[in-house]
């Protein structure tokens, strides 16, 4: 039997909230979950807000995919194809996604935070690839884990599997922020509504240059300058600035 509502999305201009809503499961993602996941942000990509808040209920974040789960009727490949199909939908979001991580974010939580624009996590979260340990290679995490840290230290993670700590998390690229676990939720929300005040078309500009600068063949600099020059002269002379 599916649970009810695995995933909720809300939308109240400027901001949408997604939540992975199965607290009494660490917010594991189920096949059906995973379904809910992307419809929520196939909806939120419809709906347009500027800012996309991604929670978990409860005390984790996620735990990642339920490995050991067989959905009859659907092959491995179809389910497993789930998952660069949300990371996608996640990065390609036009406005700016933020991801509040408490507790645990394992497997592909540790993604979903990766995947936002800015992650913040509780001191005491805990992120990590755990795929391996489960008799899973994470080959879908080698796509996008070396654009974010070194490649040494993007294999040792993924062959170790180990636990990594907010603190060192953070220091190896992997989140933008760590605060005290009491203080999360107040520093989420006041990043948030400080986006939210923000210009929608600058908010949106600036993720596009972003992710050209973080692509897996970086533009050449001279060139990626000039073209910068060029978008944000066509920005201001449009008076596109709502």
């Amino acid at each position: 039997m599916n649970d009810p509502a695995p995933v909720t999305l809300t939308v109240t201009e400027p901001l949408a909230r997604l939540t992975l809503d199965r607290p009494a499961h660490g917010n594991a993602l189920s096949y059906a979950a995973m379904l809910a996941l992307i419809e929520a942000l196939e909806q939120a990509h419809s709906a347009n807000p500027p800012v996309l808040l991604l929670t978990g209920a409860g005390p984790d974040f996620t735990v990642g995919r339920e490995k050991a789960e067989r959905v009859p009727g659907v092959s491995r490949q179809e389910n497993l194809r789930l998952i660069p199909r949300a990371n996608e939908l996640l990065r390609t979001f036009p406005g700016i996604t933020v991801a509040a991580i408490r507790g645990r974010a394992l497997g592909f939580g540790t993604g979903l935070a990766l995947h936002s624009d800015l992650a913040i996590a509780a001191d005491t979260a805990v992120l990590g690839f755990d795929e391996l340990a489960a008799g899973l290679p994470p080959l879908v995490v080698l796509t996008y884990l070396h654009r974010h840290v070194h490649p040494k230290v993007a294999d040792e993670l993924v062959l170790t599997g180990r636990r990594l700590g907010a603190a060192e998390a953070l220091s190896l690229g992997l989140l933008s922020r760590v605060v005290a676990e009491a203080d999360l939720d107040a520093v989420v929300d006041r990043t948030v509504a400080e986006l939210a005040g923000r210009s929608p078309s600058a908010l949106r500009l600036l993720k596009e240059f972003a992710g050209a600068a973080r692509s897996h063949r970086p533009p050449d600099p001279e060139e990626f300058g000039e073209r910068a020059v060029a978008r944000l002269v066509e920005w201001i002379e449009n008076g596109d600035r709502s």
